[in-house]
């Protein structure tokens, strides 16, 4: 038995100030609740890590009254923000010293409550390396969830390794060797954080929840700023390249086929009326020819992806607190 556990509850933010403070008195909650049932086993020790990025609200000014009050509160206050994705990346990076990790938004969507189970469910079945939380219902219309599960189906597809389960975007409990792998994945790949988390995993089980909806502050998409995102993970997946050059290839080889036949067999019949049927040919030459490009084209990026792979923006933060 380990002397004790750590247990950290990590979530980015940008612009979240009105939520921090509930989040960490219930993650708090969760842990005291959790400390109690594991008395007789090793004890655990408190974490909260959040990666402000860059913020211009009151969000690093809360959190740092939060480490003043509990020294097990860290801030990692990006000096820009860089984005969703590379703060999450950096911040699982960060947190690979922890023995047991709970990602989580800052945003409350991801109640952290439901961590409970999770975290419950790794110290009961060591055969597990991390609980998945895969959403029941997503937050937002009807239009926009149909949208969001179109696109986890896509993500999956776009990625060589094990598919990303529909409905998970990172909310989960992850043992340590998963976030280690999940930063080498991060740092060596392409592929985005779910996709990194999702193929980190080896025996991973699944929980479905139901996301709650955003009670104060804003998303940091909005409008169009989803699709970008969307766009950008779909394309840079492993095999999303890869895949869609054999579709394309293969649909243009049977097409070419049918037509090919058809012309011929009118020709055989004496009844194609292309007077030799020249113009056709210099068409389906042509066709070809540009789908043939198309595919090398889509090949090189690939190649290009693997050889420059690694190659993220770096992250410069300052770190407020030592979680001690």
């Amino acid at each position: 038995m380990p002397d004790s556990i750590s247990l950290a509850f990590i979530s980015p933010a940008f612009n979240e100030a009105q939520n921090l403070e509930e989040l960490y008195l219930r993650c708090r909650l969760v842990f005291d609740k959790l400390q109690r049932e594991y008395a007789d086993r090793a004890p655990l020790e408190f974490r909260f890590m959040v990666a402000d990025n860059g913020s211009d609200d009151d969000s690093l000014a809360v959190l740092e009254d939060l480490n003043r009050r509990d020294p097990a509160v860290v801030a990692l206050a990006n000096r820009i923000n860089y984005g969703v994705e590379a703060s999450t990346g950096n911040l699982i990076e960060q947190a690979g010293g922890f023995d047991l990790i709970v990602l989580l938004c800052s945003d409350l969507q991801d109640p952290p409550e439901v961590a409970t189970k999770m975290v419950r469910t790794l110290l009961d079945c060591p055969e597990l390396d991390a609980v998945l939380g895969v959403k029941k219902r997503s937050a937002g219309g009807g239009l926009l969830r149909l949208a969001r599960r179109i696109y986890y189906q896509a993500l999956g597809l776009s990625s060589r390794r094990p598919m990303v389960p529909s409905g998970f975007h990172g909310f989960g409990c992850y043992r340590q060797e998963v976030v280690v792998e999940a930063s080498r994945f991060w740092d060596s790949t392409e592929l985005n954080v779910r996709q990194c988390l999702a193929n980190a995993c080896q025996s991973p089980l699944p929980i479905e929840y139901r996301q709650a909806d955003r009670q104060r502050g804003k998303t940091s998409y909005q409008g169009w700023g989803y699709w970008p995102e969307a766009l950008r993970a779909l394309v840079s997946g492993d095999a999303a390249v890869s895949r869609l050059a054999l579709m394309l290839g293969s649909t243009a080889l049977v097409l070419s086929s049918i037509v090919g036949l058809f012309l011929l067999l009118n020709f055989l019949g004496g009844s194609s009326g292309y007077g030799g049927g020249i113009p056709t040919v210099m068409g389906l030459v042509l066709i070809s020819f540009a789908v043939q490009m198309l595919v090398i084209a889509m090949l090189s990026r690939q190649i290009e992806g693997l050889r420059m792979g690694g190659f993220r923006r770096k992250v410069w933060f300052r770190r407020l607190g030592d979680g001690i």
